[in-house]
């Protein structure tokens, strides 16, 4: 019934137009939420009628993405829609993973030169182009995050973008990227490498996931961690955190048994005023009995190994006895 007359009373032509009115308003609904792409089952499945799609098509207000997937307009599409075709054109069990998982839960890093899909062994995924599809008799269902695109969830994507980096550097600075902008914490992502299949990487990995549990939040500060391990030096305590009047501070490294503070200077900190709040800091420091040795990075890497002879010198002058040479 619509105003109290039967749909047999109003005219076919008017009928036809009502039912292409709720059909689109369905369409667009659904598309909204997945920048503008739907797949044909969603339609079929949210009820608009395949002569709908296909009147569409025809009159080129919608296009085709591919196999599955139509856009409701014809401008050019966002990666977050390409991820959304990759997804819904691969699998019905297909998830973001990698990169492009950690990227659509926003993470600030460089752009993907693939979109990474991944799905259950045996899935019979189809192919997409410009989709790298991997099947993984790992793929837990339990690790899909299904509100919105369906993508792996972030300690989990960051372990597999380590694992596929082009190097082992940058599946370094991916783990490091996920926990620092607080995607997953260090923890959760240690879990997720000890589930990779046993390699070289995989174990530099894990030392990088111990690291990050204990406080290490750069890069260069994982290159000191790691020098200072090679060459049996003590462990520093990270991040310490310091009450002051202006605030919570934290140091990047230090050794309170030999009253040394390390702090790992990048680029980041030429600028004048960040200077400023260097010295203050340091002079705070300075006046509660610490010697704060700052550690510019582009200079450490010149020459570390000189660097951090001095380093041990300095350990040793302040009663530091390597451990063989106690026994």
């Amino acid at each position: 019934m619509l105003d109290g007359m039967s749909s047999l009373s109003i005219p076919r032509r008017d009928r036809t137009w009502l039912d292409a009115a709720g059909s689109r308003v369905a369409a667009m609904a659904m598309a909204d939420d997945q920048f503008g792409v739907v797949s044909r089952g969603q339609l079929v499945r949210a009820g608009v009628p395949r002569w709908f799609v296909r009147r569409e098509l025809c009159a080129r207000r919608w296009r085709r993405t591919g196999r599955q997937t139509v856009a409701v307009h014809c401008g050019p599409l966002p990666v977050e829609a390409l991820r959304w075709v990759a997804v819904l054109e691969v699998s019905p069990r297909a998830a973001l993973d990698g990169l492009s998982a950690l990227l659509q839960a926003g993470l600030d890093s460089e752009l993907e030169d693939e979109i990474n899909v991944v799905v259950p062994r045996g899935a019979r995924p189809r192919r997409v182009p410009g989709v790298r599809v991997r099947e993984s008799r790992r793929f837990r269902e339990k690790d899909v995050m299904t509100a919105g695109i369906r993508r792996m969830r972030p300690a989990v994507a960051a372990a597999n973008a380590a694992r596929w980096a082009r190097s082992e550097r940058q599946g370094q600075l991916f783990l490091m990227q996920c926990v620092q902008q607080r995607l997953a914490p260090a923890p959760q992502v240690v879990a997720a490498l000890e589930r990779l299949p046993r390699s070289r990487r995989r174990s530099a990995l894990l030392q990088l996931g111990q690291d990050l549990v204990g406080g290490v939040h750069s890069l260069g500060e994982l290159d000191i961690a790691q020098d200072f391990r090679r060459r049996g030096l003590p462990e520093v305590d990270r991040q310490v955190v310091r009450q002051r009047a202006s605030g919570t501070e934290y140091l990047d490294c230090e050794l309170a048994a030999y009253d040394l503070v390390l702090e790992i200077d990048g680029a980041g900190h030429a600028s004048p005023l960040q200077r400023l709040s260097d010295l203050l800091r340091d002079l705070t420091e300075t006046a509660g009995g610490k010697t704060v040795i700052r550690i510019p990075l582009d200079i450490y890497r010149i020459d570390r190994e000189r660097v951090l002879d001095h380093l041990e010198q300095l350990l040793v002058a302040r009663g530091w006895v390597r451990a063989e040479s106690a026994a």
